[in-house]
């Protein structure tokens, strides 16, 4: 016996009490950020400004004892540390100010300033007042460089990594170039103050670019407050960071302070041709990592890492070079490292603490590398022990302890970013439970079944 079965009214169902929430869908096409190309082209032309013409500096440490008839610690002191270290250690100011003024006016008082530091000094009396001008350079340099690297955030959103790699092949260009013509005119002229005074029409053009820089910093870091600086701080990974550049920036200051000390020891010909080498390398790494960035496949993690590797085992490498082809391979390899660490920093900081507080995770980075070059001369015992080759060779060796330290720290720093983005990638119900992701998903099943 069958059992007929009671035909279903189709009744639409009502729809669930409470405001009905519609889904909106914007398929109007984005203009293409390549259209701000040329923010990326002033940023490395500033960078080749500011952080390649400060990375050839040693090469006035000489004509600067001849001219002041000082000891090299002093020279060393106005030409390279001064300059480097201040430029570093008022990092968090330099972030201060570009998020109260914005990258316009913050890059034209640092053009200001280090242009005219560099017309003054030629003119100083004696090598204390060199160093308030060099100090005058530092203070510009930092200005400039944290708002040129951290304006391209406002403008970039989808090719961030790409653009910031590619300008930082800047500072590489300068270190490539600027010691040989650095030479030339100190050569020609038979004085260093001409140099100086061609240095600065770099900024000249860095000023006039920066009047075309309109964007401001986002809201979220228009004002600063002392609480959302410490909040970056207050993340263990960019805490670890901190100690790794502590390590690696004063093998860094080890290197430029006694490499050509070193290479004069041994009789190399063309010393400075050798060391703006490095730039050369520098270039040549940077071009292969925005390529590899453009392809967003290798976790900044994992270049950092390479970087650092390469970097200080390659400058402590100078401990065991006697020869030209050795200074070579040794300054091509210490290019290579630096120029993947230069270009990797900017995207490794987004990752760790977010485009909003760049800026004050740049200031910090800076901190702490200029306090590690003020160490790295006492950890060296370089201002202590003299200026021959073997006190720079000791040197060296010395720095690959620091060298080991600073891998080790890098390592460690990578591993727990990774570990802490695949945990967010994979959330528990509870984190999605109030994640506006499931609340559109409900919002858009509300809606057709309605």
């Amino acid at each position: 016996m069958a059992i007929e079965r009671a035909t279903r009214p189709n009744v639409r169902r009502g729809r669930p009490p409470g405001q009905r929430r519609a889904v909106i869908f914007d398929d109007t096409p984005q203009p293409s950020e390549w259209r701000n190309i040329w923010v990326a082209i002033f940023g490395f032309y500033i960078l080749f400004a500011e952080t390649g013409v400060r990375q050839v500096m040693n090469g006035f440490v000489e004509p600067v004892i001849n001219t002041y008839n000082c000891t090299k610690d002093e020279a060393d002191t106005a030409v390279l540390v001064v300059p480097m270290a201040s430029s570093l250690i008022l990092g968090p100011f330099c972030s201060i100010f570009y998020q109260r003024t914005g990258a316009r006016i913050s890059i034209i008082v640092g053009a200001a300033l280090t242009g005219g530091s560099f017309v003054v000094g030629p003119f100083c009396k004696s090598i204390y007042l060199l160093m308030l001008a060099t100090f005058g350079i530092g203070i510009g340099c930092g200005l400039m460089r944290n708002s040129i690297i951290s304006i391209q955030c406002e403008y970039f959103k989808k090719k961030r990594n790409t653009v910031m790699a590619a300008i930082s092949i800047g500072p590489g260009l300068g270190i490539f170039i600027l010691p040989k013509t650095l030479k030339y005119i100190m050569t020609k002229y038979n004085s260093w103050g001409p140099a100086w005074w061609f240095l600065s029409l770099f900024y000249v053009v860095s000023a006039i670019m920066a009047l075309f820089i309109t964007k401001q910093p986002s809201e979220q870091t228009s004002s600063f407050s002392f609480s959302s600086a410490i909040k970056v701080c207050k993340r263990i990974e960019f805490d670890l960071h901190l100690i790794a550049c502590f390590f690696a920036s004063s093998v860094t200051f080890i290197y430029l302070a006694n490499i050509l000390i070193l290479m004069e020891s041994e009789k190399i010909e063309d010393k400075e041709g050798i060391y703006g080498f490095q730039g050369l390398a520098s270039i040549g790494g940077k071009f292969v990592l925005t390529f590899v960035m453009s392809l967003n496949k290798v976790h900044n993690g994992i270049i950092m890492i390479i970087s650092y590797a390469i970097a200080q085992i390659s400058l402590s490498f100078a401990a065991f070079c006697y020869s030209l082809w050795q200074f070579r391979l040794q300054n091509a390899f210490a290019g290579i490292g630096i120029g993947l660490y230069q270009a990797c920093l900017a995207p490794f900081l987004v990752a760790i603490v977010g485009p909003s507080q760049l800026a004050y995770a740049l200031g910090f980075t800076n901190l702490i590398n200029g306090i590690s070059i003020i160490s790295g001369v006492w950890i060296s015992g370089f201002a202590s022990k003299g200026t021959t080759g073997e006190d720079a060779r000791s040197a060296f060796f010395i720095s690959i302890w620091l060298g080991i330290a600073a891998i080790v720290m890098s390592i460690v720093t990578s591993f727990l970013l990774m570990a802490r983005e695949k945990h967010k990638r994979k959330p528990s119900m509870k984190q999605m439970k109030h994640s506006s992701e499931l609340n559109t998903l409900t919002n858009i099943t509300s809606v057709e079944n309605s």
